[in-house]
């Protein structure tokens, strides 16, 4: 220990004088060894010398007690280099209209009140690592010029970024809501990081940007039983990466175009994106949504298998794709059944078929043709028309077999898009 600690009057924190009977200075003392009557006094006379110095504000680990406006109180409206590190207020904070021209931070610091940033103006970086938001944390309209880190915040009540401007990278990654949040962005001029951020079960998280060409990341967040709203401007995209999807409300058309995998082409990457989806639209019963996803999951696996050494499982899959949508779209079966339909209609006008009706003779009628060819695919059979030796027998049998795969794929598809879920 040094002498400033080894002396029982000097503050051990900042080697000022001792507050009465607590073995701290008044800024550093407890809540409950001082009034807020003296410590807001002794406050004014601090920001008084630091304003005559032209220095910076060190407020770090000091213990606010009462309500505290900045701009009111201590008429403060330009902060210079700031420094709030472990700072604990314990009643409002308030920073509106604040600018802080050099580095503001409020890293650990904990607001046991509610917090107000509206209007202020960060123009070399803020860092509120691990800040604990007790209250409500109000950031509407605030402009931050450069990188932004709320790194492991904690914010137990609602917290409002809304009409805010992040012009440098804003990180919210580990960030804990508990509450609810709102970002509606008015720019979003590079990236938002919300990597293995958690959103409480129950709240809703709000992301709405206006302006944009950047990525807003959710890498490993934990969404469960939350409500994820999204509203984004054509060129922002999204990273779900290994994201705590279930019972998490999400609605398609929110993050439809906008999977960051799938504009960078990483299909394999997207695929398993769209699986994460499927799952949990599935777990909130949105089975439309389900159905999308899982065939947006099959198109990045098709778009994946694009290349020499796969190239039969990409046959394979447009193949797939192309007659029954991967079990989605009913309707491809039927466009299907009736090109097949048709396709079989001119082997048997190029063939010929028997016309029993009138004594055996050969047809080659189209409609007589799509009959035939109508009834052998659906294995009806009714016996007035009969395939010729040949060539038409083996297509009437081929028919029929294809006819039978078909309809038992109708069957499945519509059974699964009704109700086989």
């Amino acid at each position: 220990m040094n002498k400033r600690e080894n002396n029982p009057s000097k503050c051990p924190i900042c080697g000022r004088p001792t507050h009465k009977e607590s073995k701290y200075c008044i800024f550093h003392a407890s809540a409950e060894e001082k009034t807020e009557k003296e410590f807001k006094r002794a406050l004014i006379k601090y920001v008084e010398k630091i304003k005559k110095e032209d220095g910076d504000y060190d407020f770090s680990e000091f213990i606010f007690v009462g309500d505290i406006d900045f701009k009111k109180d201590l008429n403060i409206t330009v902060f210079g280099n700031t420094n709030f590190r472990k700072t604990i207020f314990n009643g409002r904070a308030t920073f509106e209209e604040a600018t802080f021209k050099a580095g503001a931070y409020f890293i650990w610091t904990i607001f046991n009140g509610p917090s107000f940033f509206s209007n202020s103006t960060f123009e070399a970086g803020a860092n509120f690592t691990g800040a604990i938001f007790k209250e409500h944390a109000l950031f509407s309209h605030a402009n931050f010029k450069t990188a932004t880190k709320f790194t492991g915040a904690t914010f137990k009540e609602n917290a409002c970024f809304t009409f805010a401007t992040f012009n440098g990278y804003a990180i919210f990654d580990k960030a804990n809501f508990k509450g609810d949040v709102s970002f509606d962005l008015k720019n979003l001029l590079t990236y938002l990081s919300l990597n293995e951020a958690k959103v409480f079960p129950g709240k809703k998280l709000s992301i709405d940007v206006n302006n944009g060409k950047n990525n807003i990341y959710f890498k490993r967040a934990y969404l469960e039983n939350a409500c994820l709203n999204l509203e984004l401007c054509e060129d922002v995209f999204i990273d779900l990466t290994d994201t705590l999807l279930r019972n998490t409300k999400i609605k398609k058309d929110q993050i439809k175009n906008h999977i960051l995998q799938e504009k960078e082409k990483k299909f394999s990457e997207a695929q398993e994106i769209y699986l994460l989806l499927k799952n949990n639209f599935h777990s909130i019963g949105r089975y439309n949504d389900e159905s999308w996803a899982f065939k947006k999951e099959k198109d990045m696996e098709r778009k994946s298998y694009f290349h020499f050494n796969s190239l039969h499982k990409w046959l394979c899959s447009c193949f797939l794709n192309g007659i029954f949508g991967y079990g989605e779209q009913p309707v491809k079966v039927i466009i299907s059944a009736i090109s097949i339909i048709l396709i079989f209609t001119f082997l048997f006008m190029s063939s010929g078929i028997n016309d029993t009706s009138i004594g055996g003779s050969t047809s080659n009628i189209f409609l007589d043709c799509v009959y035939f060819s109508t009834v052998t695919f659906t294995t009806l059979g009714y016996g007035d028309f009969r395939p010729l030796e040949g060539w038409s027998r083996i297509f009437a049998g081929s028919e029929a077999f294809i006819g039978a795969l078909m309809m038992a794929l109708f069957v499945y598809t519509f059974a699964r898009r009704t109700g086989g879920r």
